[in-house]
């Protein structure tokens, strides 16, 4: 069984003004009813604790990928994942 990392993402709601959650994406999966879809579950921690599930059809997925390799998203993407590091906000320094 593989061990991840859990990274946080910061989400913003216009629905919830300035407020800004921390939240992971905790699975994803097949769409256990059956259905031709995936299922993503993005769990926020703070301030409060929801669980999020977006259902992901084939015209959500291709749209996606369409917009993440746009060559500049792509080029950046990639730069983001080999540096392997939280942002700085996440990382203080040593004291």
């Amino acid at each position: 069984m593989a061990c991840y990392r859990r990274m946080i993402m910061k989400v913003n709601s216009t629905g919830l003004g300035q407020t800004t959650m921390v939240a992971a994406f905790t699975q994803l999966s097949k769409d256990p009813d059956g259905a031709q879809t995936l299922k993503l579950k993005i769990e926020s921690s703070e301030p409060i604790h929801w669980v999020i599930t977006a259902t992901l059809e084939g015209g959500d997925l291709r749209n996606f990928i369409k917009l993440l390799f746009k060559p500049s998203i792509l080029y950046y993407a990639i730069s983001l994942m080999l540096k392997g590091k939280s942002a700085p906000e996440n990382n203080p320094a040593p004291s």
